[in-house]
């Protein structure tokens, strides 16, 4: 039987699977992440944040001073994120080194504004959603209050870019 996994509204409508779970091999565990998943996904989420960081920077050298400033500590976030998944990557074992090349397509120097906006906030929404996705999954306590925490900051980060594009 699956596991329901409660929202953060505190609903319980998904079930997730581990593919260890799908398999089989670990039937006390059903629904949560082995170490070897909980590394890859930080990984895979570090790369990402990376390209939130750079996407940030983008937008601050393109936009007014006004904006530039906001999107400043954004970026600088960003930054602390990435500093704080490479130390839980250290912490269990791993290294950051990315798992494969990235093939994100981040918008150019000749972007529009507008444009750099668009992509950063659709990052942070991937970001978000991600995090959210994985706390149902992790049964680390210590970790899943970061990725909380780091959930809560890409959903801010989501409404101060949608402020910009109004």
């Amino acid at each position: 039987m699956l596991r329901r996994q409660p929202t953060l509204n505190g609903t319980a409508d998904k079930c997730t699977l581990s593919p260890s779970a799908m398999n089989g091999e670990d039937p006390e565990c059903f629904g949560c992440w082995s170490r070897e998943e909980v590394l890859n996904f930080l990984k895979e989420l570090l790369e990402s944040e990376r390209i939130g960081a750079k996407a940030f920077a983008e937008i601050g050298r393109a936009a007014d001073p006004r904006v530039a400033d906001l999107v400043f500590d954004s970026e600088l976030a960003q930054g602390a994120i990435c500093v704080l998944l490479k130390k839980e990557i250290a912490t269990r074992g791993g290294t950051d080194r990315p798992r494969r090349r990235n093939t994100t397509v981040m918008p150019g120097v000749k972007c529009s504004l507008q444009r750099m906006i668009v992509f950063a906030r659709s990052n942070q929404n991937t970001l978000a959603d991600r995090i959210e996705e994985a706390v149902l999954s992790i049964l680390d306590s210590k970790l899943n209050t970061k990725l909380v925490y780091l959930l809560l900051l890409h959903r801010k980060q989501v409404e101060q870019l949608e402020t910009l594009l109004t």
